[in-house]
């Protein structure tokens, strides 16, 4: 019997926690026909948004100049992932708020999965923020993985001891 496609989508932002999810995802969940979507979210940071309110255009100018260069570095980054780790897919990026982007684009994609990290912030923090792995499984019309790293799951079993 011939196993149809499987479109799974990974968010990835960098961190250790996107890492875990990417390995547990090649670990643990990877089939042969899957087709991986890698998608990043690209956001524009604190000093990007302050020099916007001041006059000196050179000042933005570079800042936007080096966080694109940055994300171009993460793109290729990701690009290298699929092709060391033999997977077939490609990588998705777009600028806003990380868990609408990734929604729409599983929306967009058809994917059948996403996959994210959990960066596990506090209760308090989660409770003024919220977070993209919440946003994420909120708003999915997939069913979506979140993979804690192990030293957040450890840092939880201590604190109920």
């Amino acid at each position: 019997m011939e196993t149809k496609e499987r479109r799974v989508m990974i968010a990835m932002d960098g961190s250790k926690h996107s890492e875990y999810a990417f390995n547990w995802y090649l670990t643990t969940f990877r089939i042969p026909q899957d087709v991986v979507l890698l998608v990043h979210c690209i956001q524009r940071h604190d000093q990007f948004h302050a020099a916007l309110g001041m006059s000196d255009v050179k000042t933005v100018c570079d800042i936007l100049a080096q966080e694109e260069k940055e994300e171009e570095s993460l793109k290729k980054h990701l690009e290298q992932k699929l092709t060391e780790n033999k997977l077939t897919g490609s990588v998705k990026t777009g600028v806003g708020k990380p868990g609408e982007l990734v929604v729409s684009t599983a929306q967009r994609e058809n994917a059948d999965v996403i996959i994210c990290g959990c960066r596990g912030m506090g209760k308090v923090r989660w409770t003024l923020t919220g977070t993209v792995s919440d946003y994420i499984v909120h708003h999915s019309h997939v069913p979506v993985v979140v993979c804690r790293h192990p030293s957040h799951v450890q840092e939880i079993i201590g604190d109920r001891k």
